[in-house]
């Protein structure tokens, strides 16, 4: 190698999801970021791209402004220690500050076994991913949740003729526009960049091969969520929408599509909470199993960091 090749990084088109997939399916990753969906809706707001070399996978997010790697990902006849080494040549033939980010706790453990003392971790808590048991967004049992079933029940009561129904392609117009209005209503950083990776999804909804629920009231779709399995134990939410002046219909569409979808599965990843003060407390008020830790990941010297470890 020796940096004659350079790691050519590119978009993530809907041809490349098999060879993603393949990749990712090699272990039981909880992450959302281990996720062919999650990385194709949000390259361009996040400048997310991909290159492959030698059986391993690399991932660079973070723009040309701050860029970054996710550590690699090994296939099944690469090494993960050859995949540091080259992550380790890519910033310094780029003359970039050495930066992992979204490592894993097992990631972490492994890093550490092969190469002691040599990185240092730092928790990115405003990022860890929020992993519940299925059967306790369904049931909603015991004191933990009574207000939350409190919500739904007043929902349910109040608006006895909703209707939930599968996201299929004769109602995605409806939730195009249940998506839009809410971008008019809401005006949060980066609202518009979530509008376009809505309507991505909606746009090649079969071959991402995507599972989504809707609340119809009244003739309108008033709340949505969607969502894919990440692997055979744990589902996905990407997005989550509803009308927040409906009291309980956050809690009913939660309920319904893990209900509806994926009640065979045993969690269910709602995500991080970016720090966000709002939304950490209702992700909280859901009593998480528990987290997809997520580290930084620098050199412990310091002087290396500058050079890429050179």
């Amino acid at each position: 190698m020796g940096g004659i090749i350079i790691l050519e990084f590119k978009r993530f088109e809907l041809r490349d999801k098999p060879l993603i997939d393949k990749y990712f399916e090699q272990h039981h990753y909880e992450a959302s970021d281990n996720c062919f969906t999650t990385l194709f809706m949000w390259q361009d707001a996040y400048g997310i791209r991909w290159a492959e070399e030698n059986g391993v996978l690399y991932i660079q997010g973070g723009g040309k402004r701050e860029p970054f790697l996710l550590p690699p990902f090994a296939g099944k006849d690469a090494k993960f220690l050859d995949g540091l080494l080259r992550a380790k040549e890519w910033f310094v033939e780029n003359n970039l500050p050495f930066r992992f980010k979204g490592v894993s706790k097992v990631v972490k453990e492994r890093m550490e076994e092969l190469c002691p003392g040599r990185y240092e971790f730092t928790p990115d808590r405003d990022n860890y991913e929020y992993i519940y048991k299925s059967e306790d967004l369904i049931n909603l049992s015991g004191k933990r949740f009574r207000q939350k079933k409190n919500h739904l029940n007043q929902f349910r009561m109040q608006y006895s003729n909703y209707e939930y129904m599968p996201i299929t392609e004769d109602i995605i117009p409806l939730c195009r526009e249940t998506a839009a209005s809410w971008v008019e209503t809401h005006h949060e950083e980066g609202i518009e960049d979530e509008l376009v990776a809505i309507n991505l999804l909606f746009d090649n909804w079969e071959t991402l091969g995507l599972k989504g629920g809707a609340i119809k009231l009244f003739g309108r779709v008033e709340a949505f969520s969607i969502g894919e399995l990440l692997n055979d134990k744990m589902a996905l939410i990407h997005i989550e929408k509803a009308n927040p002046d409906i009291r309980g219909l956050y809690q009913a569409i939660n309920n319904e599509f893990i209900r509806h979808e994926f009640s065979e599965v045993e969690f269910i990843n709602r995500e991080e909470d970016m720090g966000l003060p709002g939304l950490r407390q209702a992700k909280e008020s859901y009593n998480p199993d528990h987290f997809a830790e997520k580290y930084d990941a620098v050199y412990a010297n310091e002087a290396d960091n500058a050079t890429g470890g050179k």
